[in-house]
């Protein structure tokens, strides 16, 4: 192992064994106290409404520059990382989606950002999403699910969620490993985004049923865009599977009277990586309807 190589390996070690992301390169966005931690938003772009990015397990806000960076150009977009992803600090535990949605809403107050939201939520950022929009339906103007978790997937498909994550993947909870080799920075991030999903992951359970006794959200425009290939092949109930799955996204199609189901045909489960034209277009359709009824 090469001088360079140790003094890599000892930075990581260094790094991961702390539970704040302030030593890490600099953040490209603000890193904000939400309560003795802090966490990290990129916001970019101006207007209303303001577009909120919530990730799913597995993935920080890197993910999503992309989207973001198209939708910015019409109006203001931010995208965080939740605690112990990025660069925000770790968070008290458990790591569930109400606690979740609590310090969204503290992390919103202290970037100073004012609805209306169109809130976006990516897999378990569904979860997310949804209990930050029933806990604020006057800030909530617009929906996008992204092949987001449904509160019964566990039971229905019978997943078993692991007691201790050791980085097999499951594919209704983390995204798929890159091919593409990984710079240190990427490193140190994925890490980080292991180390946080594993937190999340062992309070799933309850944080779906947090979920299943949510009050209603509000009748807002609601998009849920669900992926058009299979994430179950390979298994000898892959079809019957990836049914009951298309099912399940069906019923969050049913969360409001104002609503569309879209199928991103060419796309598994990472949308946002492999169409994130659909995400891009569906929010900005949110925007526009928005921006017209104001001007009207």
């Amino acid at each position: 192992m090469s001088v360079n190589s140790i003094s890599t390996v000892i930075f990581l070690c260094l790094f991961l064994s702390s539970a704040y992301a302030s030593e890490y390169p600099k953040a490209p966005g603000v890193r904000y106290d939400v309560g003795g931690y802090k966490l990290h938003m990129l916001c970019k772009g101006h207007g209303q409404p303001v577009v909120i990015i919530d990730t799913g397990l597995g993935d920080d806000s890197t993910a999503w520059f992309n989207i973001q960076n198209n939708i910015a150009k019409h109006t203001r977009t931010c995208v965080y990382d939740r605690a112990g992803y990025g660069w925000s600090d770790a968070g008290p535990q458990p790591r569930t989606s109400v606690r979740i949605a609590n310090e969204l809403e503290t992390l919103i107050h202290k970037a100073k950002l004012d609805g209306p939201f169109i809130l976006v939520g990516h897999s378990f950022g569904g979860y997310n999403m949804r209990v930050f929009a029933a806990s604020h339906p006057e800030e909530v103007t617009g929906i996008v699910l992204v092949d987001a978790s449904h509160e019964n997937q566990y039971e229905k498909l019978n997943i078993k969620l692991p007691q201790n994550y050791d980085r097999k993947r499951n594919i209704i909870i983390l995204p798929k490993p890159s091919g593409t080799p990984l710079n240190a920075e990427q490193s140190m991030l994925k890490e980080r985004a292991i180390n946080a999903a594993r937190t999340e992951i062992s309070s799933l359970y309850q944080s779906a049923l947090q979920v299943k006794h949510l009050r209603h959200l509000p009748n807002v425009p609601l998009v849920v865009i669900s992926r058009g290939q299979s994430e179950w092949q390979g298994q000898k109930d892959a079809e019957n599977r990836e049914k009951i799955w298309v099912h399940l996204q069906q019923d969050l199609w049913k969360l409001t009277s104002h609503s569309q189901h879209l199928f991103a045909f060419h796309s598994g489960h990472d949308i946002h990586l492999h169409q994130p034209d659909i995400i891009v277009n569906a929010v900005l359709d949110m925007v526009s309807t928005h921006q017209g009824q104001v001007m009207h």
